[in-house]
């Protein structure tokens, strides 16, 4: 076997191409698929795998899955049709995602009741979109009769904004991760400060404090707020107080 002096590889979609060159100029081509002219064979036949998918999935797999889906919420919504719902409601998109899709959880049974999926620039920004598939999934689940008693989202004011001149019947809250992860992201921005350097070391501390006020106060909002104010204390190593 001659020894190689270089070689190089290169992909055309679905094709590797692979030019070798031995000490004694003699230059070798590899290719791992035919070409129909200029095109690789695998590429055309992708593209009508894909095509064939697409036609298949439009025309038996979508309308199983979709009538499936019907058919689950109807049973969901008759399960609840007498209960006083405590819902989570949370979207996943970010600030450069093309879609939304918000979903409404039941809190205590851990189901999904509705969910809405909608194009960012449907709505114009993604604060908009979420605000508004927030909206669509609330009119869709309060117009089957269901009770909406309480509802958790993040902290967007969008959010509260909405719940309150709406939904002024739903008790609106926000979920303890989201508010963790606001507290966590600021006292992460000030321990970077030179007076408060010493902040950092308790950020993942105060964060969990956060957790077990909201844990072990029983849903009295009193409690959860003397408990968390609490945490001045116990960062200066006080721990008995009036």
């Amino acid at each position: 076997m001659e020894e190689i002096k270089k070689s190089s590889s290169s992909t055309y979609g679905s094709m590797l191409r692979i030019d070798i060159t031995c000490i004694d100029g003699h230059t070798l081509l590899w290719q791992s698929q035919p070409l129909l002219g200029r095109l690789p064979a695998g590429n055309l036949l992708l593209t009508a795998a894909e095509t064939t998918l697409h036609n298949l999935q439009g025309k038996y797999v979508y309308s199983v899955v979709h009538k499936t889906w019907q058919a689950h919420q109807a049973s969901l919504f008759e399960m609840f049709k007498d209960q006083p719902l405590v819902l989570g409601g949370d979207d996943s998109a970010g600030y450069s995602a093309k879609y939304c899709c918000y979903s409404l959880l039941e809190v205590l049974s851990n189901l999904i009741l509705d969910f809405n999926l909608r194009q960012v620039t449907e709505s114009g920004s993604s604060v908009a979109v979420e605000r508004d598939v927030c909206e669509a999934v609330l009119q869709s689940v309060a117009s089957k009769g269901l009770r909406l008693s309480c509802l958790a989202t993040d902290c967007h004011t969008a959010s509260t904004a909405l719940v309150r001149k709406k939904f002024p019947d739903i008790k609106h809250q926000f979920d303890v991760w989201h508010v963790g992860k606001s507290i966590s992201k600021k006292l992460a921005a000030k321990g970077k400060l030179k007076e408060v350097v010493d902040l950092s070391p308790w950020t993942r501390s105060i964060v969990n404090h956060l957790w077990w006020a909201s844990k072990t106060c029983d849903g009295n909002p009193e409690i959860l707020i003397e408990k968390w104010n609490s945490v001045v204390h116990h960062i200066v190593d006080k721990h008995q107080w009036d």
